[in-house]
């Protein structure tokens, strides 16, 4: 194919910060030009991010927070005008914040990038490219971020019919998603990348293809696989000749399944897209739950013979098969809980051992709110393998799931029955123990189980090797919960640099409990801590008074 002339993003990023929803709808009206700049970077200001990809003003992808010429789209203000349904108290203030800068002069997102400008970072538009925060907002069936496009054209939509073969969830939310083998579904998507990219000073476009992954009726993907490639090629020459005119170049970039092979099924040949140089960069993700194995070594060797770079995405949680302390009757796991600066330095840690070019967060604003955790420390953690070296981690094994098995692994190493029969799980650890042997101060494995009893006898195994437990079970001890976390140290059994095989296995069961309760292993982690100063300051013995 022939390519633009525009020359194409190369700047590499340490870290990406997603804002995948504009904060209007964060603060009570009005909302002062200051505050916006500081509702959008003050989260990062100062720390070693080198690009922010926000939303262009919602996250539907309908409407958008500039007064747009584009077909078939929306100004979000002017659907508040009309008496729109809104939906939430949340879109409420959004829709009225907006109304009253562009009443005072002030484009909200022009205020953004010019924040950006002012603090030398990329700033880059993302579009939701099948997004569901439109419809089922306190009961109503569309709210003030949908449009007329979506709203009266059911013909463009999956449908139930289309959702055939299916089953769960994924059968219940695909039949809302526009069918993208529709040409006006992506005229919409390439033209707002245009009047965007045309209308601001911006680095270039994101196509979110994991918000939310579903573009095709059920078996029609292989044969959509082409329609999006045409699409991608399009918006390139497009937005190549939108960089023309400016004299500048204008990226396009795109968030995808976490693997090659989900991506192809959604019908999103991104081996095609990369080497035909559509794209700068590649964000291979997860949908919302951290995948806490994910491995992307895949999509390094790919990138490799191209200029197409590799940013993995972390998000900011992920399913434990543990409550984190919080025990009530009607509260159980597995539950969504914040992934701990710990396990992000891991997630961040595999990514740049494998090869990756940065890291993307996504969703790190909304995680004080939504978790009472601030994690933005962790973004100085991330940025350089060097400085995350010798940093305490936490590596945990992955559990299984029900999130769109359309694109993602949903078959994972637990939870599973812990019997006889020797269970064994992998994990890969890029620390090299061996050489940072003086810098440790502990390893630790942990298990965590369901239904163990003081009858029951568990042998464990790390790289073959038989672990004892520090701390076992106690007979007579007090014992209020049906689960426990067993720890081993591995101080003296090394974890290896690469994969390494953790084995359960009961020796001895509770006779009158077996065929009746099983023993479940709910989580596997691995704690890795680093004396100081690499690692964390502790008091020292004797610093406290009788220690």
């Amino acid at each position: 194919m022939e390519k633009g002339t525009a020359k194409r993003v190369q700047k590499r990023y340490r870290v990406l910060w997603d804002q995948n929803s504009g904060q209007a709808g964060y603060y009570n009206p009005p909302l002062s030009p200051e505050r916006v700049a500081q509702g959008h970077f003050g989260f990062f200001a100062g720390r070693p991010v080198d690009a922010y990809v926000g939303a262009p003003g919602c996250n539907a992808g309908y409407t958008v927070a500039w007064p747009t010429k584009v077909k078939n789209a929306e100004f979000m203000v002017d659907r508040l005008n009309s008496g729109a349904a809104i939906g939430s108290v949340q879109l409420w203030r959004h829709a009225e914040n907006l109304r009253r800068l562009w009443d005072a002069g002030h484009d909200p997102i022009a205020l953004e990038v010019a924040e950006a400008q002012r603090l030398g970072i990329d700033h880059w538009i993302r579009l939701s490219m099948n997004d569901w925060h439109h419809w089922g907002a306190d009961g109503n069936e569309v709210n003030l971020q949908s449009s007329h496009f979506y709203d009266n054209h059911p013909e463009y939509l999956i449908g139930q019919e289309g959702t055939q073969g299916w089953t769960g969830k994924l059968a219940n939310v695909l039949p809302w998603f526009q069918d993208f083998s529709h040409a006006a579904v992506r005229a919409l998507r390439l033209d707002l990348a245009v009047e965007a990219c045309s209308r601001y000073e911006i680095t270039g476009f994101l196509y979110d293809f994991m918000r939310c992954p579903g573009y095709f009726k059920y078996g029609e993907e292989a044969a959509g696989a082409q329609i999006m490639t045409q699409f991608m090629r399009d918006t390139r020459q497009a937005l190549d000749r939108v960089g023309q005119h400016k004299g500048r170049s204008v990226g396009l970039a795109v968030r995808v399944p976490n693997t090659i092979a989900g991506s192809k099924k959604l019908g999103l040949d991104i081996a095609t897209w990369m080497a035909e140089d559509l794209v700068d960069f590649v964000v291979p993700s997860c949908f919302f739950g951290q995948d806490m194995e994910e491995d992307i070594s895949a999509w390094v060797e790919l990138g490799r013979a191209t200029q197409v770079q590799v940013y993995p995405a972390i998000e900011e949680g992920y399913v434990a098969g543990h409550t984190s302390g919080f025990r009530r009757w009607y509260f159980n796991a597995p539950v969504m809980t914040p992934l701990s600066n710990e396990m992000i330095r891991a997630l961040a840690a595999r990514h740049l051992w494998r090869g990756a070019d940065g890291i993307y967060v996504f969703n790190f604003f909304g995680t004080a709110p939504t978790y009472d955790y601030d994690n933005r420390d962790v973004l100085d953690d991330i940025a350089e393998p060097l400085r995350l070296q010798y940093k305490n981690k936490l590596y945990v094994v992955a559990r299984s799931h029900d999130s769109f098995p359309n694109c993602l692994e949903t078959e994972r190493q637990i939870p599973k029955a812990v019997t006889a029969q020797p269970l064994s799980c992998t994990m890969d650890i890029p620390d090299d123990m061996a050489r940072a042997a003086e810098r440790l101060l502990a390893i630790r494995l942990w298990v965590h189980l369901d239904n163990l009893t003081i009858e029951d006898e568990l042998a464990v195994h790390f790289n073959q090797e038989l672990l004892s437990c520090s701390n076992p079970m106690q007979a007579g001890a007090y014992d209020p919960t049906p689960d426990t976390w067993l720890s081993f140290d591995l101080m003296s059994h090394l974890p290896l640099q690469g994969a390494n095989t953790i084995t359960l296995c009961m020796v001895r069961s509770n006779a009158q409990l077996a065929g009746q309760v099983e023993v479940i292993i709910m989580d596997i982690e691995l704690e890795v801590c680093y004396e100081y100063p690499d690692g964390e300051w502790r008091r020292v013995r004797g610093w406290s008074p009788r220690t």
